[in-house]
């Protein structure tokens, strides 16, 4: 809304000149506009393939592809942007090329808008494969990737990665890449080195409607991710798959036993620990989490054989749990140690 009064205040209009699928815009020459650029680009056509930005002359008008590059103008997706430009006539006009250039002369006003590389969680669309084709990810595979705050994290398929990276306008540099150590079928393995590699090659981005695109040092699009819509803690509840049996492992959930535990907004916390039920309070604060003590009924189960061991050591994970993550329908609960405590799947 604040945004949109400024425009209103300082908005001036700005003819539209259609050439080859993307819009350029025809200026009396010399002259200096106001444009507004939305947060994201959307793929066009003029001498060949291209991705265009996309422009409008007013805060309530529609966006409509912008076909020529606007020079000086350092765009990142994920930003509303209203710029005055300066419009030159060409003389002569290059082959394929707008008869004007435009010039950055003033970044009027930049808000953040739309999606962004540094606060969305992004999974695999698409990457390049060994033969240089765009292939989709494995059937049923989950590859994933999150940067914030410098470092850059996900699941490669078989094998959590994590890393630091670096974000400079739309230049992007991923640098120190590590990885559990897990092994997965030979289809799902030879994807994963394929992406880690890609990865590490990438030095620009952009987004394009809702698509982000990784490119290499060559300008190819070797990756692409979608939005992942990922679940909250609050969201659903959660069973528990794998728990920390203490001897510096994890230990899968026993056959014919479920703990499960549900997050509350008003931060409450309850659910089944296999034999008896609990509830108590959490605390939590961007990835941080905190238990306080919590309370359960007093039954005695001798089945399966182990549950009650089980529970004790789940309840004991909930006390040193520190930090969580939810990557698509998993949870995670990890010590100060970054130890795994607890794994989680989504309740249907």
């Amino acid at each position: 809304m604040i945004l949109k009064m400024f425009f209103r205040l300082v908005g001036m209009g700005f003819a539209a000149l259609f050439l080859a699928g993307c819009q350029s815009n025809s200026f009396v020459s010399g002259t200096v506009k106001n444009v507004y650029v939305g947060p994201a680009m959307v793929d066009g056509t003029g001498a060949g393939p291209m991705t265009c930005l996309m422009v409008k002359d007013t805060p309530e008008g529609k966006y409509t592809p912008f076909y020529s590059p606007i020079a000086g103008f350092d765009y990142v997706p994920g930003f509303d942007y209203f710029l005055e430009v300066k419009v030159t006539e060409r003389d002569p006009v290059p082959a394929d090329a707008s008869k004007f250039e435009y010039t950055l002369m003033n970044v009027v006003f930049k808000a953040p808008a739309g999606l962004a590389i540094d606060s969305t969680a992004w999974k695999l669309a698409g990457y390049e494969s060994v033969s240089g084709t765009m292939e989709p990810p494995v059937h049923n595979s989950i590859v994933n990737l999150r940067i914030a705050e410098g470092h850059v994290s996900g699941n490669a398929g078989a094998n959590r990665f994590f890393g630091d990276c670096s974000l400079n306008g739309s230049k992007l540099k991923i640098k120190t890449i590590g990885s559990s150590m897990m092994m997965g079928t030979p289809e799902l393995m030879a994807q994963e080195k394929q992406f880690l590699k890609l990865l590490g090659e990438s030095v620009d981005y952009q987004i394009v409607g809702t698509e982000l695109r990784l490119r290499n040092a060559d300008g190819r699009v070797v990756l692409k991710f979608n939005p992942l819509v990922e679940p909250t803690l609050t969201s659903n509840g959660w069973k528990a798959i794998l728990i920390n049996n203490g001897k510096g492992g994890v230990s899968s959930v026993l056959q014919e036993s479920e703990i499960t535990i549900e997050f509350k907004d008003q931060g409450r916390v309850s659910g089944s620990s296999g034999c008896n039920s609990f509830s108590g309070g959490y605390e939590s604060e961007g990835n941080a989490i905190s238990f306080s003590p919590l309370a359960g009924t007093r039954r005695m189960c001798s089945e399966p054989e182990g549950v009650m061991e089980q529970e004790s050591l789940f309840l004991q994970a909930l006390e040193v749990a520190c930090t969580y993550s939810i990557y698509e329908n998993k949870l995670e609960l990890r010590d100060a140690q970054g130890a795994l405590q607890v794994s989680l799947i989504k309740q249907d």
